[in-house]
């Protein structure tokens, strides 16, 4: 309450207080799905039905593979980024699984569920994972309810101060590009994060610095994750932040129907991955297969449901279907009929199967809304195909392979898993580690996907590494390996 009264004094006049009334009401909106149930559940059983596992155990070395301890070591990174991350690791619930032990060691999945948690710590990094397929927009709720005093309410419920939002840095309707956000230099729980620092836990120099690489790669592989998982919630996919969150102060209905009936354990697995030919394609591609925009073509959301309108008997039904079809604000999904015969009676529209938007006659009135039966059939149906494009972007990225083979004192270095022909040169860096387990770079040589490329080993060499970082046909990959000496 000192905080409270301390920023009241701040304010000036009656928008203080106005603004301290808002911020008094309990909870504050959900952004996306829910991170300690849904997005965790989600991203654990893709990365367990995923390659992850195997490339640990077969390219790094880490014996336990998913399950093997890893060390993040907060002396081994930048003071402000370490601070960072311990202060949001420890708002962690002990109990989700995700949250480190005491000497910052977890499993290498827990990692990866740690940042998919993250990835919403604090809440308003939601913003960035809003994604109109159509247009390749973000969050923009310029014509909606984005008042100073909204803005407000959401810096002090996320704890900022009144500085923030004099200075622009709370919460504000607007957001960058999910797409644009996950592959974004300024997100350390993106795609660039995750190339970096998965080379580095092969070149770094020495162990400490290798494995905290790897739990930040592991961190970020798990933030990306959860942006590709918000492509499966419908709002995100049709820019509706009003309709889904701002209707009260519990967020979400869809996301809490979802975290309630299926936690963090039970939430249902993923089917076969997904192949699509670059990362970009599993949010939006030009055959139309873009997670989010299969998701905004089968699903509405509370924003972007028909109007309710009154109709007159005598309309021909075609002429009624019509109406209601033009106040849409997306072409899809789209009704082909409705059944106004009997009032009084929920009716359905469904889509492959599922109950996608339920309505009501009331005398000449026709209501449209959503409820649990259509939250059931979306998360029942569609869940599993939100992982199973998770499970495919895990495979995707870790897809080239770097084996290193090691007899009469030389090694044979080569890359698989390369699809098409290289876009641009890449090259192949070998490294010598020390019974200290020091590295140090050997050579490098241009990357031949064809035939193997030798290296010498020097004396004393007790492990052999390699990496590469390149571009083919489907765009970016950071590849590595190692290997013990004979």
């Amino acid at each position: 309450m000192r905080g409270m009264r301390s920023a009241h004094r701040r304010l000036a006049g009656g928008l203080g207080a106005f603004v301290l009334a808002l911020a008094a009401s309990p909870g504050r909106p959900a952004l996306a799905w829910d991170s300690a149930t849904t997005h965790r559940g989600l991203t654990e059983v893709a990365v367990s039905a995923s390659q992850l596992h195997a490339v640990l155990v077969r390219q790094l070395g880490r014996a336990l593979g998913g399950y093997e301890p890893l060390l993040l070591d907060a002396g081994a990174l930048a003071p402000n980024l370490a601070r960072s991350l311990e202060t949001r690791l420890a708002c962690l619930d002990p109990a989700d699984g995700a949250r480190p032990s005491p000497d910052g060691t977890a499993a290498a999945f827990a990692w990866v569920e740690a940042g998919a948690i993250l990835e919403k710590t604090p809440p308003e990094r939601g913003r960035h994972h809003f994604f109109e397929p159509g247009k390749r927009v973000g969050l923009d709720d310029g014509p909606g309810l984005s008042s100073d005093v909204h803005v407000a309410r959401l810096t002090l419920d996320d704890g900022a101060t009144v500085r923030d939002l004099a200075t622009g840095q709370a919460f504000a309707l607007a957001g960058m590009p999910a797409l644009d956000w996950v592959w974004s230099p300024r997100n350390e729980l993106g795609l660039a994060a995750f190339f970096d620092n998965w080379e580095r836990a092969a070149s770094a120099g020495q162990a400490r610095e290798r494995e905290t690489a790897l739990v930040r790669a592991l961190l970020a592989l798990g933030g990306s994750l959860a942006v590709l998982e918000d492509m499966g919630q419908p709002a995100f996919v049709r820019n509706d932040f009003r309709g889904e969150f701002l209707r009260g102060d519990a967020g979400s209905e869809l996301e809490r129907f979802v975290a309630d009936r299926y936690g963090a354990v039970a939430v249902p697995a993923p089917l076969a991955p997904v192949v699509r030919p670059d990362v970009d394609s599993f949010f939006v591609a030009a055959d139309g297969k873009g997670l989010a925009q299969l998701t905004q073509a089968r699903f509405f959301s509370p924003g972007t449901l028909p109007r309710d309108f009154r109709f007159d008997p005598r309309e021909a039904p075609a002429e009624v279907v019509q109406a209601a079809n033009q106040t849409l604000k997306f072409p899809a999904p789209a009704l082909p009929t409705l059944a106004l015969g009997q009032p009084g009676r929920t009716r359905y529209l469904e889509q492959d199967g599922m109950r996608v938007l339920a309505y009501e006659r009331n005398g000449n009135q026709v209501h449209f809304f959503l409820d649990r039966a259509v939250y059931a059939d979306c998360a029942r149906a569609w869940l599993p195909t939100v992982g199973s494009y998770a499970v495919g972007l895990v495979d995707h990225l870790l897809r080239v392979r770097v084996t290193i083979r090691v007899e009469q004192g030389q090694a044979a270095v080569s890359a698989s898993g390369i699809r098409g022909a290289l876009a641009t040169g890449a090259t192949l860096h070998v490294l010598a580690e020390d019974a200290a387990g020091a590295r140090k770079e050997i050579g490098q040589a241009s990357l031949a996907t064809d035939t193997p490329v030798l290296f010498g080993v020097p004396p004393g060499a007790r492990k052999l590494a390699a990496y590469v970082r390149g571009r083919d046909a489907g765009g970016i990959f950071v590849a590595a390996g190692e290997t013990m000496v004979p």
